[in-house]
């Protein structure tokens, strides 16, 4: 009985672990900050790259405003490894992301694989980001052609939901 105790823990542990990184992928393409936020302790550590090192609350009161005013961006959750000791969960989850940017009057499409390695921390009850690294694999740039699969969608057509950077988004209604 202890056995399948202390599994039914680690399993609970891990879907909770699961839960937050889908919340993270969810917040950031959705620019919701206070989802964000609800995944990290709050004085989590953000570390994203050669752009910022710090507070991740902090990171996230400065790059929501930059991420509502970019183009669409989608951040594709892969493979996820977590491995619990005790309190503490060291989490490796693989990355694809889309994001479009404007430079110099014209779109640019990049797409960029990488991961996101944390470390998880349960207090009082939840576990949490205490401290996330960025890894950067790959990336790709090229000028944006969105012709919507060669035409088989009409973008003007009213049934296209189209997504969006705030509660007005269709995965925030209930239908």
């Amino acid at each position: 009985m202890t056995d399948l105790t202390g599994k039914l823990e680690q399993l609970l542990a891990k879907q909770e672990i699961h839960d937050v990184i889908m919340r993270y992928a969810r917040g950031v393409d959705r620019a919701d900050e206070a989802l964000l936020k609800s995944c990290y302790h709050a004085d989590a550590i953000e570390e994203h790259g050669s752009t910022y090192s710090g507070s991740a609350h902090a990171y996230f009161d400065a790059a929501v405003p930059r991420i509502r005013k970019m183009g669409p961006m989608a951040h594709y959750v892969c493979n996820i490894t977590i491995e619990l000791q005790g309190d503490t969960a060291y989490v490796e989850s693989y990355l694809i992301t889309f994001a479009r940017f404007a430079r110099d009057g014209q779109d640019f499409d990049t797409f960029t694989g990488g991961r996101i390695c944390d470390r998880f921390e349960q207090r009082e009850g939840n576990w949490l980001i205490a401290h996330r690294k960025m890894v950067f694999d790959w990336n790709h740039d090229m000028p944006a052609n969105q012709g919507w699969c060669l035409g088989m969608f009409d973008p003007s057509h009213p049934a296209m939901n189209f997504g969006r950077k705030d509660e007005q988004d269709l995965s925030y209604q209930r239908f």
